[in-house]
């Protein structure tokens, strides 16, 4: 082939046929291969195992005002969500800022010096042993972290103490101190000076016994807690276009009760699966992270509106939880627990199968054709269909049950832990070898 034309030709057709041939290969390659994963199983305590509503609510409570009946500066004696009981002093007033500061520090000096005293007293401090104390101190600080985690900032004052104290104590144990003597003779001259200057002015009351929060918003008095259940639609609108500012005069107030109501608006689709009296679970992600448990106390739907009112009571209390007023909610409805695959995983076959139905008031053996859903499952060398029965799902997976009931499944077997799940390949089929 000497000619010039000839040899281009037939050396262009040559690479067309080696690139036909490489993209081929390259093709059956990809057909042939498959992604997988494995099948776990999902708790209905563990998170995203749970139908959920999220909407913007309001937390209702049995609330009386503080009120200011003095000049003076305030300083607060009770904390966030502490309890007070009626007449009990929740804060108080000193003539200028350095003396409520003063006050401060003296009751910081004050806690010091009993807790380094108790150190002081014969008992069991003197017959504890280093390895007794360095445990005691490890579970402080589990519970230390436990708390934090939920939110629990009062009992972590307490504890914080404890495990002090546990420090010093574990200071005299090991010999590195024999007595904080020089120390509390330190704290006592501080004390000392600073009690002069520490003179209050006067106290706020509590006209009511509760739980006290310091912080006012206006809508103390927007909903009657007594009758917050039959709130309307329109009702809810209404007051929502309310102006609310606190009073100028408020310095806190009482929840007078633990129980509680959070209240949203939610559609009336959704509220057609709210039952008075099931219980659902509320979280709030910008106000705590601690999971509220509570019970739906009314559903009050307006066929006008296509909306419904959603009253849950809760009698969960804390710190942050008392202060919390206008908050996104998620609300659990139904938690579940399976089987869990990927919606990737997801695909359908046609069935054709037997099955008993009732003709002509007898009963008849049929042949049905269905198309099932379920998942391709690693078998050796194969794949295999296995249909699945859905409980829940989400736009990322799939929660299946575990184990079907007798007649539920059309096919050998359904999903199992551990399963190799395909979640992604080409051309896939029941018996399909591919390995």
């Amino acid at each position: 082939m000497n000619n010039p034309l000839l040899r281009k030709i037939a050396t262009a057709v040559l690479a067309i046929l080696v690139l036909i041939f490489i993209g081929y290969h390259i093709f059956a390659a990809k057909d042939g291969s498959l992604t997988t994963e494995i099948a776990s199983y999902v708790d209905e305590d563990d998170p995203g195992t749970a139908e959920t509503i999220q909407s913007e609510g309001i937390v209702v409570r049995k609330e009386t005002l503080v009120q200011k009946t003095a000049d003076g500066v305030l300083a607060y004696v009770a904390q966030d969500g502490e309890k007070v009981s009626k007449n009990g002093v929740v804060a108080e007033l000193y003539a200028t800022t350095e003396a409520a500061s003063a006050q401060k520090q003296l009751e910081s000096l004050t806690e010091q010096i009993s807790l380094l005293e108790s150190l002081g007293t014969p008992g069991d401090t003197y017959a504890a042993d280093q390895e007794t104390i360095d445990k005691k101190i490890s579970q402080q600080l589990f519970s230390l972290l436990e708390n934090a985690t939920t939110g629990d900032y009062l009992a972590m004052k307490a504890q914080q103490d404890d495990l002090l104290y546990m420090l010093n104590e574990r200071q005299i144990v090991t010999g590195k101190v024999e007595n904080f003597d020089s120390r509390i003779q330190l704290l006592t001259q501080q004390k000392d000076r600073l009690a002069a200057n520490a003179n209050k002015t006067g106290e706020i009351i509590s006209p009511v016994s509760g739980q006290f929060v310091s912080t006012v918003d206006g809508y103390e008095s927007l909903f009657d807690y007594q009758s917050i259940a039959d709130i309307t639609v329109s009702e809810w609108e209404n007051k929502l276009q309310e102006s609310v500012a606190a009073p100028a005069d408020a310095v806190g107030k009482i929840c007078e009760t633990f129980n509680w109501y959070f209240v949203t608006e939610v559609d009336i689709n959704k509220a057609s699966e709210l039952k008075e009296g099931g219980k659902v679970t509320l979280e709030f992600p910008f106000a705590t992270s601690k999971s509220v448990p509570g019970v739906i106390e009314a559903v009050n739907q307006d066929a006008q509106s296509q909306k419904a009112m959603l009253v849950v009571r809760c009698d969960e209390m804390n710190e942050e939880i008392a202060r919390m007023r206008k908050e996104t909610c998620q609300i659990q409805l139904k938690s579940y627990s399976g089987i869990r695959v990927s919606q990737k995983a997801i695909n359908f076959e046609t069935r054709t199968y037997k099955e008993k139905q009732m003709i002509d008031g007898e009963e008849k053996e049929v042949e049905v054709t269905k198309e099932v859903k379920g998942v391709y499952v690693m078998n050796g060398s194969e794949i295999r269909f296995c249909q699945i029965i859905p409980l829940y799902s989400n736009e990322s997976y799939v929660i299946c049950k575990q184990y079907p009931d007798e007649g539920e499944i059309v096919t050998e077997d359904t999903v199992s832990l551990y399963d190799e799940v395909v979640i992604g390949g080409t051309d896939l089929y029941d018996g399909k070898v591919v390995k």
